[in-house]
């Protein structure tokens, strides 16, 4: 177009979007640089749910906190999640040969609350007398950040290594044939062993 008028007007709203534009950088350049979101370790992450309250199965409750001074296993898991069903029996049996030594395993059900029979059912036919209780959102949080796949939500089974003394020694993502229950075990027989 060659209407003056339009080019007048046109050049005015070009120079105020401009102006916009170098105001705003100039306030992103004079601004203090992105901070994580998050710059806590997992083990920071961990000790800071070691007292929130654990809904058990049965209704009782108990924390992580609970089991200061042993080596604890936390097993993110659940009854839909085939992973998880083939390595609760190995975990029941882990429980079982250290438990006199200062090992806890405590499993964390992702499942539903409406499930409850069936978890329960299952635990019963994989031989799991360990403490048992539902993954909220803030243990989830805590523990499973940062380890999302590709579909935006963490993978499980995850099992976490706590030490005695509360720090996160090892954490085991899936079902993995070059990290499996033999690796676990030599870790927590490490743990055991030191003090």
């Amino acid at each position: 177009m060659n209407n003056p008028r339009f080019k007048s007007l046109a050049t005015s709203y070009l120079s105020a979007i401009l102006l916009i534009g170098m105001t705003f950088t100039a306030a992103c350049d004079s601004a203090a640089p992105p901070r994580a979101i998050d710059d806590l370790t997992p083990s920071d992450r961990a000790k800071m749910v070691s007292n929130v309250e654990i809904t058990k199965l049965d209704g009782g409750a108990f924390k992580l906190s609970d089991f200061q001074g042993k080596v604890l296993v936390v097993d993110f898991w659940a009854t839909y999640c085939p992973p998880c069903v083939r390595q609760v029996p190995q975990l029941a049996e882990l429980s079982r040969k250290y438990r006199d030594k200062g090992l806890e395993v405590v499993g964390l059900t992702s499942d539903e609350r409406d499930d409850q029979a069936k978890v329960i059912e299952f635990l019963k036919k994989a031989g799991a007398d360990y403490t048992v209780g539902y993954a909220d959102q803030q243990l989830s949080s805590a523990f499973l950040r940062g380890t999302e796949d590709e579909t935006g939500a963490p993978p499980i089974p995850q099992l976490f290594v706590i030490s005695r003394d509360g720090r996160l020694v090892d954490h085991f993502i899936g079902e993995a044939p070059q990290r499996g229950i033999k690796d676990l075990e030599q870790v927590v027989s490490q743990q055991l062993s030191s003090r």
